[in-house]
């Protein structure tokens, strides 16, 4: 009980994780509230909860500012964009029956276009905050993926679409929602995003260490190696001391037989 409430116990690392969530949430409602401003609070509120879900360290303050000032005008266009689609479908949807009877052919692909917006969306904002891309780029990449991995899109969809109508039928919960969401998507999208840079998130010192254990045993490998052709050097050499000791044992078998001979002639 007493390691559950430490320093190091998972009650202040829970209670933590909680409270960052909350304070994120609180952060982007005020950076939110002049509306076109959304995107660019949405970008960096994935920024914030995709660094924290990779254990890297900052500060949340810091960070969201930090991020919602260098995607500003890219994620702020992508929202006005997104949402200028989005009011324009739904109002065709809700006045479709003007059209007469191509209303059965309109419909159907109005919602399929306003079902694909919303899968869209849910990789833009942190698409933008983690990749440096242009904004054709990153509009050819979210929609890339929406369709690659319809599972994640479809699931971050449905948490978005029940954390709004949380919020709607207990207002309380909106205060909350947008952090949940932000981390509750990033666990699944940083799956993902790794799957196209693998070296993403990593932790430097993590880097550094492997690096090291990597050359560590690349010398040890090569000592390994100097050992094994010092030890052939060393059989060669006593072989030839082998031959050089028969040579002489066959100059002095020579000389004595040269003795036997000298001495049978006198």
């Amino acid at each position: 009980m007493r390691d559950f409430f430490s320093l190091d116990g998972s009650f202040n690392r829970y209670g933590g994780f909680v409270a960052d969530t909350l304070i994120l949430s609180l952060i982007w409602i005020f950076f939110s509230i002049p509306i076109f401003t959304i995107g660019a609070a949405t970008s960096a509120m994935f920024y914030v909860s995709t660094r924290r879900i990779a254990n890297r360290e900052g500060y949340i303050t810091s960070d969201f500012w930090q991020a919602f000032k260098t995607n500003f005008k890219r994620a702020t266009l992508l929202w006005l964009i997104i949402l200028g689609f989005a009011l324009l479908l739904i109002f065709n949807i809700f006045n479709i029956e003007h059209v007469g009877g191509m209303a059965a052919i309109l419909l159907p692909a109005q919602i399929i276009f306003l079902v694909e917006i919303l899968f869209i969306s849910v990789y833009v904002f942190p698409v933008t905050a983690r990749f440096d891309m242009s904004l054709w780029q990153t509009i050819k990449s979210c929609f890339f993926m929406a369709n690659r991995h319809l599972l994640t899109s479809l699931t971050c969809s449905v948490i978005l679409i029940a954390l709004f109508l949380g919020s709607w039928i207990m207002p309380l919960i909106f205060f909350a929602a947008p952090g949940v969401y932000a981390i509750l998507a990033s666990y699944m999208l940083m799956r993902i995003f790794k799957k196209y840079r693998p070296e993403m998130d990593r932790d430097p010192i993590l880097e550094l260490q492997e690096l090291e254990a990597k050359r560590a045993e690349e010398r040890r490998w090569s000592d390994i190696g100097s050992l094994e052709e010092g030890d052939e050097s060393f059989t060669a050499s006593d072989d030839d001391n082998i031959i050089n000791t028969d040579s002489d044992s066959e100059v002095v078998a020579s000389d004595t037989e040269n003795n036997n001979d000298t001495e049978g002639g006198i």
